[in-house]
Parts: C-alpha cells; structure tokens; sequence
C-alpha cells in the first residue's frame, strides 16, 4: 500500500493555513463561556464599585468577567466606559477596539468612540471621525458638540461658530449647545434667555450703546477654564475697534494656554503697547517668555509689573520662576519671601510658595517650611496645606511625621488624591506595606497616577 505523500508542495499550504490561524487575533479561547446570568452579575457588581468610586475593583472585575467570557463584548465595552469616566482615554481607546473586534456594532459605538478622543485630547482623529458620522447622520448630537469642540481647539473660530449654530438648530433644548452658540455669535439675546445666572448682570441689563461684553463674558470662560471658547470671544472683541489693551492681554494668554506661542506674543505685545502702565499686560507678557525659557525677557516684563503693582505676589511668585530657570537657586529665597510679604494672609500665595520648592525637593534656610506652616496657621483646615507638609516631612526623611500630616491630610481633603498617594509612600518608608497599598489604590481610584 502506498503511503500518503508528505512531499512539502503538497503540504505547504497546510502550514500556511496553521501559521495563519496561529496569528490571527482570538476573542474566545477553547474554554466555554460563562451563562449570561454570570456576565450579567459581573456587570451589577462592577456598577456598585463605580458608584462608590472603587474604579479600581471595577476594573479587576470587569478584566474578570473579559477572562471568563472573552467572547462577549458587553464588559470590555462597559471597561471603556470606565476608562472615560476614569480620565485614562488611551485605555479606553484600546478597550473599545478590543471590543470591537469581538463583535460590538461600530455605528453603535460611535459616540464613545468620539468622546474618549476628544478625553485624550485628539483634536484632528475627532475632526476626521465626526465629519464622517455628520456625513451619515446630519443631526448627531455628539458629533456636532465634539466638532464644534475641535474647532474651538485648533482656533478655527468661524468654523467652530458655523458648527454650534448647526448644533443648536438640531438640539435647541441643549443649553451647552445654546450657551456656546450664543457667545460665538455675540447673541445677547439668546444668552441671556438660556444662562439665568447673567439675567441681573451688566450683561444682560446694559442700556448703552449696545457694545457686547466680550471680556467679561469671557473672564467668566476664563476662569471655568475654558480656554479655547474665551479665545473666540476675546478674538470678537479684539477685532473691534473699542477694543481695550486688557482684551488684547486675556487673548494673549488665552493662545499661550491653547499652545499658540506666536500669535499670543503678538497679542501680548499689543496690550503692553496700548497700556504701558497696566501691570497685567507686562505680568502675562513675563509668564509667556517664561514658558517660552527666553528667561531674560521674562524677568525683564516682570520686574516692569512688579514696579507698576508692587504689592500683588503673582510678579514675585513668576519672578522666583525666572530666577530658579536662570539656575540662581541662591536668590530664590528673596522673591519668595517679597510673595508671602505682599499677601500676608492669602494661604493660596503660601501653597504657591511651598510647591515652588517641593516639586523641585529644594531645601534650604527656611523654606519650604516657613510657606508651610504659614499655609496652616492661615488655613488650619485646608487639607493640601497638611499634604504639603506630610511632603515636605517626607523629603526629609521624618517618615513617621509625614504619615501624621497625611492622615489628617486625607481626613479634611478625602478626594486629594495626592494626598494618598504621598500617605502610601510614607507608609511604605514605615514598613506598613498593606496599608501602602491600599493608599495607592485609593490615589488611583481618584485619578492620581505620578
């Protein structure tokens, strides 16, 4: 009897077929899969630890119950979502492709999709997706939030204000939609209907000759940390010719926030230029040469703001800045202490003056102890003001000290993530490494990953 050939033409294309196989990527290994009921109970159990702010047994159970059902899309889907909420959208990203190959429906998914990019802050990859979803679905709402979005984040603001007008018209009720619609298209009218809060203000009581409050509305942006739209609304108001230097500052910094260095020197410029007396025209000018390590401009816009406003700290905080850039360690000290000088009772400008030193573990004389304790004695229950000391003590070495001053750290600012991550350090330096973990785990169910 013949023997079956085994001749390689006649089996190579088995091998191929086994090496294909042996490469293609699997949602389901050869174990069964859980019944629904156990999926299912995974899922509720999930949702009780987010509702209590455990994301990080949420997400064990989640990667659990992806083990015992690798076939199923419902828990890495519900594991993306997570990671939205999380603020870890690379994660998700990653969860949501997984889940996508296992069988979720893309168009379903659409929107997550967009949301996690825009979370991670891929303004270009949101343009291109919600373009295409706009193309298939004209009246998407997400779509048209994260578009106006991403043009507001490229300072594109004609586009940006074409798009929250299609946005509005296809969801009127929405009153993000009506509100940034409104501020874009300088429509008093429809403002002051949607946002209450400005019914009694100058904005919406104004009987003069009708100029839009552009920089106090975007003021208000500013310090909601709205950047990108405050932008828009200063660039409305810059190409006015009422337009004041302080406008021309506020758009300068709002482009140094929004990563546009050249246009926001060139604002920055102008309003010094308008206003050669207003220190906070020459005090933002300094910040942006300081971010932009052309130290001595900086220090020479600050000491110009310094001169025009002696008694605010914010020169002499950015001036220790410049000085420590420059690699002066040695002069520090003076600036620091012309800060707490200035404002005495402000535990804000304390704090400044600590983290000044702490993110860079410099000790010496006095600081950063002296903004610490200073930062206490003014706000005796202002947890960060412990934190800072629980570091500092840390830094030194007095590990025991330093889990004192974090214990009541974490007691008065319990969602301080920092915190319990520094409290886990200190732990650890103690020998109480349970404890310590339980402290980074609670740092990361609150967001914090150093």
């Amino acid at each position: 009897m013949r023997r079956p050939s085994t001749h390689p033409k006649r089996c190579g294309w088995l091998m191929l077929l086994l090496i294909a196989l042996l490469l293609t990527p699997r949602c389901a290994p050869s174990t069964p899969s859980p019944t629904p009921d156990v999926v299912a109970e995974s899922l509720r159990t999930a949702a009780d630890h987010i509702a209590a702010g455990e994301y990080t047994a949420a997400e064990t159970t989640y990667r659990e119950a992806i083990q015992a059902a690798p076939d199923d899309p419902r828990p890495i889907l519900e594991l993306a979502r997570l990671y939205l909420l999380w603020q870890r959208p690379q994660a998700g990203l990653s969860a949501l492709d997984e889940a996508l190959r296992c069988g979720a429906d893309a168009q379903e998914n659409a929107d997550l999709r967009l949301e996690l990019l825009a979370s991670a802050g891929n303004w270009s990859q949101v343009t291109i997706e919600a373009a295409e979803r706009l193309h298939a679905y004209p009246n998407d709402g997400t779509a048209l939030k994260r578009l106006t979005e991403a043009y507001l984040q490229d300072y594109q603001c004609v586009a940006a204000t074409t798009m929250a007008q299609r946005w509005h018209e296809a969801i009127p009720d929405d009153r993000e939609a009506a509100l940034t619609r409104s501020l874009l298209a300088s429509d008093t009218l429809l403002l002051c209907e949607t946002d209450t809060r400005l019914r009694e203000t100058a904005v919406c009581t104004q009987t003069g000759d009708g100029a839009y409050p552009d920089t106090e509305l975007a003021t208000a942006l500013i310090r909601d940390g709205n950047w990108p739209l405050a932008a828009c609304v200063l660039t409305n108001a810059a190409a006015r010719n009422t337009a004041t230097a302080e406008t021309h500052a506020w758009l300068g910094e709002a482009l140094t926030r929004m990563g546009r260095p050249a246009e926001a020197e060139q604002q920055l410029i102008t309003a010094t230029t308008l206003a050669p007396d207003m220190p906070l025209g020459w005090l933002l000018l300094g910040t942006h040469y300081l971010g932009q390590q052309k130290t001595d401009a900086a220090r020479e816009s600050l000491l110009r703001a310094r001169s025009l406003d002696p008694y605010n700290p914010a020169p002499y905080l950015a001036l220790a800045e410049v000085t420590a850039q420059a690699g002066r360690y040695d002069e520090v000290d003076g600036w620091i202490a012309a800060a707490l000088t200035s404002a005495p009772t402000d535990a804000d400008i304390a704090k400044a003056a600590a983290r000044f030193y702490l993110e860079r573990q410099l000790i010496q004389a006095d600081y950063p102890l002296r903004a610490i304790e200073s930062a206490i004695q003014l706000a005796p229950d202002d947890g960060e003001a412990h934190m800072l000391l629980g570091q500092f003590l840390w830094i030194t070495g007095d590990y025991t000290g330093a889990v004192a001053a974090l214990d009541t750290a974490v007691t008065l600012a319990p969602t301080l993530g920092m915190a319990h991550y520094l409290r886990g350090l200190a732990l650890e330096a103690t020998g109480s490494h349970d404890d310590a973990q339980q402290a980074f785990i609670r740092a990361a169910d609150l967001g914090y990953w150093p």
